[in-house]
């Protein structure tokens, strides 16, 4: 029987559970999706780069997300128990709350693994991988986009505008390029279309240009050099891009056993930052104590409350913990006194309203802020009612 009930509880809190976790993954991503399009347009580099800034953000955003993914599969699972009479059911064959929560203990103990690889050894290199795309995307190294109808700076005096481009970018329509050297040497081209071509050695970019003028000219020269060519190939130097740092320059960027490696070394940044993470991973452990008498509601009132209340406790954690970190990452305060004071007291709320929920008759931990809520909306309607009969 206990096994029946077991995979019946888990099967009713496995199926929110994954759909709050990608539907919050993918509200956060596309949130972020829109900034990195602007960054990435303005900033005249591939857009096909932003699919691989999002994927390495993914990690980052799974702190936040699995947690919170746990607390409502646990609270609807509580829920709907509640509400369909199954949970009294369950209470008058003895079993107690305690023994109902085994199987969603069990899913922590899981996610506890899986946010331990996240958050020790995924994020490390995810977040370092963003970092450089976006350093690439800045520097130009990634291939900048050369806009239509826009002087660009190719560097080494070299300006180019292209009027059209076709097939892909691939064909150029009415292309103007200047070069100025720093001794006053002027060499312009213009042509009616042109196509990029890479050099052998991969040292070169080549402009192969169709139909136009090429105009040279000297200041040491009474007049300019002209020259009407049907093709005419001009040479680019690629350029030498600086590289990006090496990982590890930064706290955040490194793995749980590089923290424990340098914990000793002094550094507020790197003890600030383990504990960060042990806290952050150890706190999926609490969640199905918090859902667990959150999703205990009167059947007749039925109202959801406690989603609401327990995902603004969550919400608020987690920012806490992050103030925490940037305190004590600085050297201002004790990561003690800003990480694990905060998680106390979250240990502390969530045993308070677990133990009204298992062991006071009737326990609804809500129950006062519900009838606030109750006083609240009356009023609420009341005053909507007048003004409408006054209007």
């Amino acid at each position: 029987m206990f096994k029946k009930i077991d995979f019946y509880i888990l099967r009713n809190t496995v199926v929110p559970l994954f759909a709050t976790l990608g539907i919050s993954a993918l509200l956060l991503l596309l949130e972020k999706m829109l900034s990195l399009f602007d960054f990435v347009i303005n900033q005249g580099g591939p857009i096909d780069i932003v699919w691989q800034m999002l994927g390495n953000l993914m990690p980052q955003y799974l702190t936040l997300v699995i947690p919170l993914a746990m607390f409502l599969g646990v609270l609807l699972c509580t829920r709907k128990l509640a509400l369909s009479s199954e949970l009294d059911a369950l209470l008058s064959c003895g079993l107690s709350l305690h023994r109902l929560l085994l199987p969603s203990v069990f899913i922590a103990v899981l996610l506890l693994v899986v946010n331990i690889i996240v958050v020790g050894f995924v994020q490390p290199y995810s977040k370092y991988a963003y970092e450089e795309l976006i350093f690439d995307v800045r520097s130009g190294a990634l291939g900048a986009a050369i806009k239509s109808n826009e002087f660009t700076n190719l560097g080494e005096g070299l300006t180019l505008r292209i009027e059209e481009t076709r097939e892909n970018g691939t064909e150029l329509v009415d292309i103007f390029a200047q070069k100025e050297d720093p001794d006053g040497h002027i060499f312009s081209v213009s042509a009616k279309r042109g196509n990029f071509y890479a050099s052998p050695d991969q040292k070169y970019i080549i402009l192969r240009l169709f139909e136009g003028t090429l105009i040279d000219f000297n200041i040491d020269q009474n007049r300019p050099r002209i020259l009407n060519f049907d093709m005419h190939d001009l040479p680019l130097e690629v350029p030498m891009f600086e590289q990006f740092r090496m990982r590890g320059d930064e706290a955040t960027e490194m793995t749980f056993n590089e923290l424990l490696t340098l914990r000793n070394s002094g550094d507020t940044a790197i003890t600030a930052t383990l504990h960060s993470r042990i806290a952050r991973a150890l706190s999926i452990l609490i969640v199905p104590f918090l859902a667990l008498p959150l999703g205990l509601v009167a059947k007749r009132s039925g109202r959801a409350l406690g989603i609401s209340v327990g995902v603004f406790i969550l919400l608020l954690y987690h920012k806490v913990l992050e103030f925490g970190l940037d305190f004590a990452a600085e050297g201002i305060l004790s990561p003690w006194l800003t990480i694990w004071f905060p998680t106390v007291l979250f240990i502390m709320l969530t045993a308070r309203l677990y133990y009204i929920g298992a062991y006071q008759v009737g326990g609804t931990p809500l129950r006062k802020l519900e009838a606030v809520s109750d006083v609240i909306s009356e009023t609420i309607t009341k005053i909507s009612k007048k003004l409408g009969t006054a209007s």
